[in-house]
């Protein structure tokens, strides 16, 4: 049976800067790397409302992003 294991963290967050010419939202994204891997969701979420505060955008979408490796 293969084993998973939490390499790296990653999170990425989105912010809507206007809208362009079709009035469709225009999306920045921002991600941050070597995020704790025993970072809990609330943690994250935390830290991203505290960076997006120092932001003029309104952050639209946080996603956590993690890299895996497999092992017997």
């Amino acid at each position: 049976m293969a084993n998973e294991m939490l390499e790296a963290l990653t999170i990425r967050l989105e912010y809507e800067t206007g809208l362009d010419e079709e009035g469709m939202p225009i999306v920045k994204r921002k991600s941050f790397s070597n995020v704790k891997t025993v970072a809990t969701p609330d943690h994250i979420l935390s830290a991203a409302e505290a960076i997006a505060r120092l932001q003029m955008h309104p952050l639209s979408k946080v996603a956590q992003i993690g890299t895996t490796f497999l092992s017997h």
